[in-house]
């Protein structure tokens, strides 16, 4: 089976992550992915054309001119699926897909699409939408806000929930640290809130003195978290590590996950996580409130509250010596819901026409088929 993969750019991100994954993942199982991008290659790309996939990038000025070489790109490989990735790709390649005769158009949505709706933007999404198969929800709540949406296409909404390879820890040199360390890999910016994550560290550790927090990506915001830190008086025990291209060491190293945001489709980082038994304390957003509910291994906190996150980071930090019944729980929760395999597999029924209803795609392989069933009476 020929794929296209449509996207923004390959820059470090969770979306785009999910597609260099999905594309290994289909090359291993005999299909042809390729990437093309909106925008930029980016790092990501520049890894997977490295490891001998196509990755092309658009080079067009304006919305019409990206249309319509998407649309060359697609007459020129004659693709058995095309897969948009967010709204913008799905709103320049849709409707070129499939006058270019691809066989099956779909769209995930990465993020929460929650209200406020960015009117324009999901108008012009539902449109493009309606030349679709299937449009992708990547957690209960994404599908959720999809089906509410401005004139959504919502026989067409299923949801698949993002999933990851299991993050291997052998083989990496060990980081030094001391104390209890929490880790947070996310981008910088302020969907992310990281101020919030950054208060409630200071708050704990004036009743935990020996926590320690790593922050492992960039972005836009990083400055004005640095001062923030200098600001609350933790300098020695925060360290940013900017972008790093292998995580392995820090999830082999820290003793609890943390994210913060105010806004989540299911973030990646939180499954690998997940799959080497590492315990999190999260914001209630998304689908993070959603693993955790079902996980027992992560702890959820009301979001932009940073007293009850301080709160539920002391209370793991005061079990640090008995943590094996929630690692193991992460660990279980992560094999039996969240592998690549489980995800790939999904989308291959979904590329086939096996399951247009969200019912059809996940109700005999994952757990999650009744919260969806019952979102669906409910709307």
């Amino acid at each position: 089976m020929k794929i296209v993969h449509l996207t923004d750019s390959m820059e470090m991100g969770g979306a785009e992550k999910l597609i260099e994954s999905l594309c290994r993942v289909q090359r291993q199982q005999g299909h042809d992915p390729v990437v093309h991008c909106l925008y930029r290659i980016g790092m990501l790309g520049d890894k997977l054309c490295d490891e001998g996939f196509e990755v092309t990038t658009n080079e067009a000025a304006t919305s019409v001119g990206r249309a319509y070489n998407a649309h060359v790109l697609f007459r020129r490989y004659r693709p058995d699926v095309v897969h948009c990735h967010n709204a913008t790709a799905t709103i320049v390649g849709a409707i070129p897909a499939r006058f270019a005769g691809a066989k099956r158009v779909v769209a995930t949505r990465h993020g929460l699409v929650a209200p406020p709706y960015s009117l324009r933007q999901e108008l012009k999404f539902a449109v493009a939408s309606r030349w679709c198969d299937a449009i992708v929800a990547v957690c209960g709540q994404t599908w959720h806000n999809l089906i509410a949406a401005p004139l959504a296409a919502r026989s067409k909404i299923v949801c698949i929930y993002n999933a990851v390879e299991a993050v291997r820890c052998n083989g990496f040199p060990s980081l030094i640290k001391s104390g209890f360390t929490l880790l947070h890999i996310a981008r910088l910016s302020p969907p992310k809130d990281q101020k919030n994550l950054l208060r409630a560290f200071a708050l704990a550790r004036a009743e935990v003195p020996d926590l320690q927090l790593w922050i492992v990506g960039d972005g836009p915001a990083r400055s004005e978290l640095e001062h923030l830190v200098r600001e609350l008086g933790i300098t020695s025990n925060v360290t940013f590590f900017g972008e790093r291209a292998v995580v392995a060491p820090f999830f082999a190293a820290a003793d609890l996950f943390v994210m913060s945001s105010v806004t989540e489709g299911l973030p990646l980082s939180l499954l690998e996580a997940m799959s080497v038994g590492l315990p999190a304390v999260v914001t209630d957003v998304g689908g993070m409130g959603e693993v955790a509910r079902m996980s027992k291994a992560i702890i959820s906190v009301p979001r932009s509250n940073p007293m009850a996150l301080a709160n539920a980071i002391r209370e793991v930090a005061q079990l640090r010596g008995d943590l094996s019944r929630l690692q193991d729980a992460a660990r279980q929760c992560y094999a039996a819901n969240f592998t690549l395999e489980r995800m790939a597999n999904e989308y291959m029924l979904l590329y086939s026409g096996l399951g247009v209803c969200a019912r059809k795609v996940i109700g005999k392989t994952t757990p999650f088929a009744k919260t969806i069933e019952e979102a669906s009476h409910r709307s």
